[in-house]
């Protein structure tokens, strides 16, 4: 007889543009990644949580975090404002030895029931599922995309579950008009979500006017 898989508090992150870094540089973005939400997680009182986190990652950069579901406030806030604050300050050390190394991160949470131990079985639901797809969705990778990349590090995007029993719910600080409803649709998966960025910003192509645009400098009399 098949039991029910607890449910848990889902937090996955993928780095920005990291098939265009090096080799020789990964290493460091991965210790990076996993110091910056260590001491994100001790700032945001999820230190005890975290020291006993599931980690399950896929190929190449994608990172899930399997976390207790009460933690689900903490992660949208503050932890989303406070890994903003992180990464500007990790930004600074990764330009010092690659002033082209970049650490941005796209985000999602959701919740669900997966297993998290350590069978061959592990981390195979559909919570799991989804949650790679909400973290591939478009909103959310051109939340980053079309931003400034001096000003904003997080993306971030909620499942409609999330949002509806936590901020809809009232159980963060945060408050609904904060959140843009978007639809993450990818693949065979489609449904509604909510981008949250809490720094946002303009790219560089949307600040200011082109020459050709600029009005003309008037004759003189």
């Amino acid at each position: 007889m098949s039991t029910i898989s607890p449910f848990r508090a889902l937090l996955a992150v993928d780095v920005d543009g990291y098939g265009r870094q090096p080799d020789a540089l990964l290493s460091m973005l991965h210790r990076e990644i996993y110091a910056a939400l260590t001491n994100v997680c001790e700032r945001s009182s999820l230190a005890e949580a975290w020291s006993s986190v599931s980690l399950l990652q896929r190929p190449g950069d994608e990172l899930v975090a399997l976390l207790p579901v009460e933690t689900l406030p903490l992660l949208v806030h503050p932890f989303l404002d406070h890994l903003q604050e992180e990464l500007v300050r990790a930004d600074r050390r990764l330009r010092e030895h690659d002033r082209d190394l970049r650490l941005r991160l796209r985000v999602a949470v959701h919740v669900g029931s997966v297993r998290g131990d350590a069978s061959v079985t592990a981390g195979i639901s559909r919570a799991m599922n989804e949650v790679h797809r909400l973290l591939g969705c478009d909103p959310v990778r051109s939340a980053l995309r079309d931003s400034d990349p001096d000003v904003t590090f997080v993306a971030a995007v909620l499942s409609e579950q999330v949002f509806a029993q936590v901020v809809e719910g009232g159980r963060t600080e945060l408050p609904p008009s904060e959140f843009t409803k978007v639809r993450a649709k990818v693949k065979q998966f489609d449904q509604p979500a909510w981008l949250y960025v809490p720094r946002p910003s303009r790219g560089p192509a949307e600040t200011g006017s082109t020459e050709s645009e600029r009005p003309a400098p008037a004759s003189p009399a």
